[in-house]
């Protein structure tokens, strides 16, 4: 088998498409896509807020990472911190205003990516491709939410099964 050909490598350059067209399309808003990932779980909170170590846990990342993350965030204007009445220490992080905005102007392009990458595929093409993606995952030893297909699933929400097979 070619190099071209080894299954891993090419997810990972689909991987690689994915993220570089992400970083492309929110570079017009000033956003990375680490940067979207944050506001995107932020949107799916009921309350649009959580705290730091609950954004930390999500997305999988460093409590220093996710701080950054969070200042310059701040500084865009897209998340505000706001104390908490109970302890004015712990802080929640927050949508503002203008993240709303950034959601209106962005919606469309969050499923045009994958769109754009599988306009030549038949109907069957698509389905078995997604079943097929589903099944490497299955072997791998993770397990994802039943709709993990249908929106963003974060690394703190993928789990391996305890024994997995050598190969």
């Amino acid at each position: 088998m070619s190099e071209r050909k080894i299954p891993g490598r090419l997810v990972k350059l689909v991987h690689l498409s994915f993220e570089n067209g992400r970083n492309q399309f929110f570079k017009q808003y000033d956003v990375t896509s680490s940067q979207m990932d944050l506001l995107d779980y932020l949107e799916q909170k009921e309350q649009k807020a959580a705290s730091q170590k609950e954004i930390v846990d999500y997305l999988q990342m460093s409590y220093a990472t996710v701080s950054g993350l969070i200042k310059r965030l701040e500084i865009k204007g897209y998340v505000s911190r706001v104390s908490l009445e109970r302890d004015m220490r712990a802080n929640r992080i927050m949508l503002t205003d203008q993240a709303d905005q950034l959601f209106e102007r962005c919606r469309e392009h969050m499923g045009a990516r994958d769109r754009y990458l599988m306009r030549d595929f038949t109907k069957e093409e698509k389905e078995q491709f997604v079943y097929l993606l589903e099944k490497i995952l299955k072997n791998s030893g993770m397990e994802l939410p039943e709709d993990a297909g249908n929106r963003f699933v974060p690394p703190g929400q993928v789990r391996f099964r305890e024994k997995r097979e050598e190969m």
